[in-house]
């Protein structure tokens, strides 16, 4: 064997390896990150299911969340969680409302009512209730109004008491 024969075999030799573990190291520096970890979901408290949704513009939608403590108003964008808004339920006798993530949510205490007529006569939206919770767009009811009209409606549409002036709270 000729020892400049082995000489430059072994030159070969350890040239690969050094282009082989250079190549590697770009390949594992340049390696795509792994998938980002998804957001995790927004749920409430447990008991609690969505009972209504409402549709705004831009793809923007609300979720109403009710349980037998409270609720809560889920804000989405283009399906995408942004932010929520709850209240406990209590044991109130009066009516509310509020005008929150450009939802108006509210509470009404007639025993049997299924749902609300909220708004002048003749220009009224109807809303299911919700373990007493109603959800519609704030555009419902004018920017400048600082009270709703809210009467309760039976299974049948029927007025089941007299329509009431609420205050609208985060208005006025």
């Amino acid at each position: 064997m000729n020892p400049a024969n082995v000489r430059a075999n072994t030159r070969s030799l350890l040239g690969l390896a050094a282009v082989s573990a250079a190549i590697a190291a770009v390949v594992t520096s340049h390696r795509p990150s792994p998938a980002a970890e998804p957001e995790p979901v927004w749920q409430p408290p447990a008991g609690y299911v969505v009972t209504d949704t409402v549709s705004l513009a831009s793809a923007h939608t609300l979720r109403l969340w009710t349980g037998t403590s409270g609720w809560y108003v889920e804000s989405l964008r283009s399906g995408r969680h942004e932010g929520a808004v709850g209240a406990s339920s209590g044991s109130s006798d009066e009516y509310s409302a509020s005008e929150i993530l450009d939802g108006l949510v509210g509470t009404v205490p007639v025993t049997g009512a299924r749902a609300v007529s909220v708004g002048p006569p003749g220009a009224a939206l109807r809303a299911d209730l919700h373990a007493g919770v109603f959800l519609l767009p704030a555009s419902a009811v004018p920017a400048t109004d600082e009270s709703v009209l809210v009467t309760p409606l039976d299974d049948a549409g029927r007025p089941l008491a007299a329509e009431t002036a609420v205050p609208i709270a985060g208005r006025g």
